[in-house]
C-alpha cells in the first residue's frame, strides 16, 4: 500500500511500510504500557504503526469521527506520536495541550475547541480533566497512556483498553481508506498560542501548513546529502511536542522527513545525564540550553589554574575567528586552521565528550534569540549550531540560519571534483561526527578536511546573532514601523472561531503581521531586534527595545533571568533572578557558608558581585537605557507561577501585576 506524501499522516505510514522492523523511531524510560521505567524501551517504525492503527479502531469505536477535536493532554512521549498519527487515521482534528496547564486552562481550551476527547499522559493529568469535567466542561471520554490505579470513573479508559476495544471492529481497508482520504488543505491540528500578550487563541494548522514547513526545514545542501545517505541520525527530544517548534524540529523533519530515531528525554532537568547515556546526533532546543552549556564551561573554567584559563581563551578567540570566517563564507588562513585543529584537540573535543555532546552534528536554537558568543562557542566544537525564527500561526518556520553554500558556488553547477568535495564535506561534517570521529584527531582526516575546507567547504555561510534567510517559498518584507511580514504556503488559516482576530493578523494585500521587529542585512540575513508590543515609551519619549537588555543582563555569570520595566515611566528599571547553582559556586570558593536563596541576596559581598555585573551591562548602553534599580528576586520565574510560557518566554504582563509593589517601590521618590 503506497500512501499519500503531502500528508503527514500519508508520510508516517509510507516511512513504516519502509523500514518495518528493522528501523527503530521511538525510545524513551517508559515501558510499552505507557509507565515510568528505569530503563529505556523502544520501539521499531512497525510496532509504532501498529500501535496507531489499533488505538485509532479504538477512538472510532467510542465514536470519533472526521472533523472532531480530540485533545492530547501530554509531556513529549512515544504515545504522544501514535496518539497523534491515531487521531489523523480518523480524519480527525488533534489539540495538542502543554502538560503544564492549570485546570481552568485546560477546561478553557478543551471547550472553546469544541473537544470531547480528551488523552492525557498519566492518571494526574487524567484525574485534572475529570475534575474540568465536574466545573462543567462537555468532556465524554478521558483516556491515560499509561496504567490507572484503583476505580476507573465512568467514561475513563487506558490506552491498551482503547486499543483492545477496536480489535476486530474496524478493518484494515477502512483505516487505509480514511488515511489516504486526507487531503492537504484539511485541518490537522489547533495550535493554542502561549498567552503571553492576552488570552490564548487556536491557530488552525493545515497537512499543507505542516508538510511545506517540513520540506523548507530540511531544504537545505547538508540535509538533503544526510537524507540521500540514508542516515538514521538520533534526536534528543525535549521541546514539548505540543509547540510548534518541538513538533516540527524533532517529529516532523527529525522522523517523517529524515528517518530519524526520537529519544525522549526524561526531563529538562535530566538533559546533561540523558546526554550522556544517549550520546544524540542532533539536539533542538530553546536558548537557555545552549546558554546553560556554555555558562556551566565558562564557570569551571574561572575556577581552574592560569594555564587552563589561558588556553581557554587562545581556543575561544580562534573559534570566534572561525565562526567570523563562516559570517562572511572567506577562507581562514592556513596557519588560523592548524591552530583552529589545535584547539579542538586541546579543548573542544575534551568539552564536548564530557558533556555528552561528542557525536552531535546538528544544534537548533529557536523560541528566543540566542546571544552570539554562545553561538560562536558552540559552532568552535564543530556543532552546526542553526537558530531559526517563526511562530505558532507559521507553523513554524519562516527563517532558518543553517550552514548552506553562498551565491559563489552552485551546488547543482558543480563538476565532479566539487561534487567529490561536497561528499567528503558531509562524510566529515555528517555521518563521521556522528560516530564521534572528530576530524583533527586522525591525520586522513584532518588531511581530506583541508582539501574540503580550502575547495568548497569555506563557502558554507552562517551568520551568528541572525535567524538567517527566508525559507524556500517564503516572501518576507519590513512594514515602515519595521514589523516583519509574511507570505508563505506555512501561513495558518486563521484562528479558530476568532474572524476579527483572524482578519487582525493580516494585512489588506494578504500579508501576516508577525508581532515582531526586524531588518534584514545586506546579505538577506533577518535579524529581530524586538517584539512590537513590547516597545517601551519613557515618559521622555524615548523608543527602548527590552529584549537585547535583558540578554545582555542574564549573559552574565550570576544572573539567570530579568525583566525590564520602564514603559511610560521616567527611567529603567529591573526585576533580577540569580544564578543560585553558580553563586554557592561561588560561595564555596569565598568562604561563605550555605544560606538561603533571601539571605544570599541580603549577602554585602553577593550584592557587590551582582551590582558589578548590572555596571558592566549599563556602561554599554545609553544614559537613557541604563538600569537605575533593580530588584534582586528570591524565587525564578517558572511556568508553575505563571511568569513564564511553557517555552521559557517571559510574561511580562503577568510579572508586571504580581510584582507590582516591587516594581512601585523602585519608582517611589
Amino acid at each position: 500500500m503506497n500512501y499519500r506524501t503531502d500528508t503527514l499522516c500519508g508520510l508516517f505510514h509510507n516511512q513504516a511500510l519502509r523500514y518495518g522492523d528493522q528501523v527503530e523511531l521511538l525510545r524513551a524510560k517508559i515501558d510499552k504500557n505507557g509507565n515510568p521505567s528505569s530503563e529505556w524501551h523502544s520501539r521499531t517504525w512497525k510496532e509504532a504503526r501498529d500501535e496507531a492503527m489499533g488505538f485509532a479502531r479504538g477512538l472510532m469505536v467510542l465514536g470519533v469521527k472526521k472533523g472532531d477535536r480530540v485533545v492530547i493532554f501530554s509531556e513529549s512521549r512515544p504515545r504522544w506520536v501514535i496518539a497523534d498519527q491515531a487521531v489523523q487515521a480518523c480524519c480527525a482534528v488533534g489539540v495538542p495541550l502543554y502538560p503544564t496547564l492549570t485546570v481552568e486552562e485546560l477546561g478553557y481550551m478543551t471547550s472553546d475547541s469544541g473537544s470531547k476527547i480528551i488523552i492525557a499522559s498519566n492518571q494526574a493529568r487524567g484525574e485534572m480533566a475529570i475534575k474540568a469535567k465536574a466545573k462543567g466542561v462537555p468532556i465524554d471520554k478521558i483516556i491515560t497512556m499509561g496504567s490507572w490505579e484503583g476505580a476507573k470513573p465512568e467514561g475513563v479508559y487506558t490506552f491498551d483498553e482503547v486499543i483492545a476495544l477496536g480489535q476486530g471492529k474496524v478493518s484494515d481497508e477502512v483505516l487505509e481508506k480514511n488515511i489516504n482520504s486526507v487531503t492537504p488543505d484539511d485541518v490537522t491540528s489547533i495550535i493554542y498560542t502561549s498567552g503571553t500578550t492576552g488570552k490564548p487563541k487556536g491557530a488552525v494548522l493545515t497537512q499543507k501548513n505542516w508538510v511545506s514547513n517540513m520540506l523548507q526545514s530540511s531544504n537545505s545542501t547538508l540535509a538533503r546529502c544526510q537524507k540521500e545517505l540514508g542516515l538514521h541520525l538520533t534526536f534528543l527530544v525535549h521541546l514539548p511536542m505540543c509547540h510548534v517548534f518541538g513538533r516540527t524540529s524533532d517529529y516532523h523533519v527529525g522522523a517523517l522527513q529524515q528517518g530519524g530515531i526520537l529519544v525522549f528525554a526524561e526531563s529538562f532537568d535530566k538533559i546533561p545525564k540523558n546526554l550522556q547515556e544517549i550520546r544524540p546526533n542532533v539536539v533542538c532546543s530553546i536558548p537557555r540550553l545552549w546558554e546553560k552549556i556554555y555558562d556551566t564551561t565558562k564557570s569551571i573554567i574561572s575556577r581552574q589554574n592560569q594555564t587552563t584559563q589561558s588556553i581557554f581563551n587562545w581556543a575561544m578567540k580562534l573559534g570566534e575567528q572561525y565562526s567570523d570566517a563562516m559570517a562572511s563564507a572567506t577562507r581562514m588562513n592556513q596557519i588560523g586552521l592548524l591552530q583552529f585543529a589545535a584547539a579542538n584537540i586541546l579543548v573542544f573535543n575534551k568539552i564536548k565528550k564530557t558533556a555528552g555532546l561528542d557525536h552531535v552534528v546538528l544544534g537548533v536554537s529557536g523560541g528566543g534569540k540566542l546571544a552570539k558568543e554562545v553561538c560562536v562557542f558552540i559552532r568552535s566544537m564543530g556543532i552546526q549550531l542553526s537558530e531559526g525564527y517563526g511562530l505558532t500561526e507559521t507553523s513554524p518556520v519562516i527563517n532558518f540560519n543553517e550552514p548552506e553554500f553562498n551565491k559563489s558556488f552552485d551546488v547543482s553547477q558543480a563538476n565532479g571534483f566539487q561534487k567529490k568535495m561536497l561528499d567528503m564535506t558531509v562524510d566529515l561534517m555528517v555521518t563521521k561526527q556522528s560516530q564521534g570521529l572528530s576530524p583533527y584527531t586522525n591525520p586522513v582526516r584532518a588531511l581530506s578536511l583541508s582539501l574540503a575546507y580550502n575547495t568548497i567547504a569555506h563557502k558554507l555561510q552562517i551568520k551568528p546573532g541572525t535567524v538567517g534567510r527566508p525559507v524556500l517559498w517564503t516572501e518576507e518584507k519590513i512594514a515602515e514601523d519595521g514589523e516583519i511580514l509574511v507570505k508563505g504556503p506555512q501561513v495558518f488559516k486563521g484562528y479558530w472561531n476568532l474572524p476579527d482576530a483572524t482578519k487582525e493578523a493580516f494585512t489588506e494585500d494578504g500579508w501576516f503581521k508577525t508581532g515582531d521587529i526586524g531588518e534584514f542585512d545586506s546579505d538577506g540575513f533577518l535579524r529581530i531586534t524586538d517584539r512590537k508590543k513590547e516597545l517601551f515609551v519613557t515618559s521622555g519619549g524615548k523608543n527602548i527595545a527590552p529584549h537585547p537588555i535583558e540578554l545582555a543582563i542574564i549573559g552574565k555569570p550570576y544572573i539567570d533571568q530579568a525583566c525590564l520595566i520602564g514603559d511610560a515611566r521616567k527611567y529603567i528599571c529591573a526585576l533580577v533572578v540569580p544564578d543560585y547553582q553558580e553563586l554557592r559556586r561561588y560561595c564555596k570558593h569565598n568562604g561563605i557558608p550555605e544560606i538561603s536563596n533571601a539571605e544570599l541576596i541580603a549577602h554585602e559581598k553577593i550584592k557587590a558581585l551582582l551590582q558589578k555585573q548590572i555596571d558592566e551591562v549599563n556602561e554599554t548602553l545609553p544614559r537613557y537605557e541604563q538600569i537605575k534599580y533593580y530588584r534582586l528576586m528570591e524565587n525564578p520565574f517558572s511556568i508553575e507561577s505563571g511568569e513564564l510560557t511553557p517555552t521559557l518566554k517571559l510574561k511580562r504582563r503577568i510579572v508586571l501585576e504580581k510584582y507590582k509593589s516591587e516594581i512601585e517601590s523602585m519608582y517611589q521618590g
